[in-house]
């Protein structure tokens, strides 16, 4: 009985060691790349200055590619899955929540203007045919919880702060429910005074 509970032990610490004499290479890595590492291989690749806020934590799970490869788009999609993001003022970019990107300085989308569809903008979206306040409800919860809307009674539009490829969708949803007759704004002091 002692043989064969000392030929087990062997055969499980050879066993044990077989597996650890494996190239370290076949092994996947389970921590991911931390953001700040992740952070400074784009801020040498681009060139940019970034500021970490330090609510910024965590790690980034990059499967498929390797960190010197990321662009910046791809990198703002990467924080947006962590639930951060990066807005750009004053010559530095800054890494922060998501939560509080509608407080930043963002840029303005008009006419052909194109950014990453990741990188939070603002838009002013004009509303011909229907009230653009009827529309605040009904697009309301297709947008995150980070993201602002709301209508512009006297201009008739729509104000959204939201990712570019978000705002993109909002404007062809609009287009498509803006229809009918050309709608007048009258009286547009007696509205704001009593909605």
């Amino acid at each position: 009985m002692k043989h064969r509970s000392t030929v087990f032990f062997a055969i499980l610490l050879w066993s044990a060691g077989f597996g650890a004499s494996r190239p370290a290479a076949a092994v996947a890595p389970e921590s991911g790349v931390p953001i700040e590492a992740l952070v400074r291989t784009v801020a040498k690749k681009t060139g940019k200055r970034f500021v970490i806020d330090p609510r910024v934590h965590g790690t980034v799970q990059l499967i498929g590619e390797e960190p010197a490869n990321v662009t910046y788009s791809e990198f703002l999609t990467m924080l947006q899955v962590e639930g951060f993001t990066a807005v750009e003022s004053g010559g530095l970019v800054r890494v922060i929540p998501e939560l509080i990107v509608r407080q930043s300085a963002l840029p303005l989308v008009s006419g052909a203007a194109s950014f990453p569809d990741a990188q939070y903008v603002a838009a002013v979206i004009p509303v011909q045919r229907i009230p653009a306040a009827t529309l605040v409800p009904i697009l309301r919860p297709l947008l995150p919880q980070q993201a602002h809307l709301a209508a512009a009674i006297c201009s008739n539009s729509l104000l959204i702060v939201d990712t570019f490829a978000n705002i993109r969708r909002i404007e062809s949803l609009v287009a498509v429910l803006d229809t009918g007759d050309v709608y007048k704004v009258e009286r547009c002091s007696a509205a704001v005074a009593h909605p």
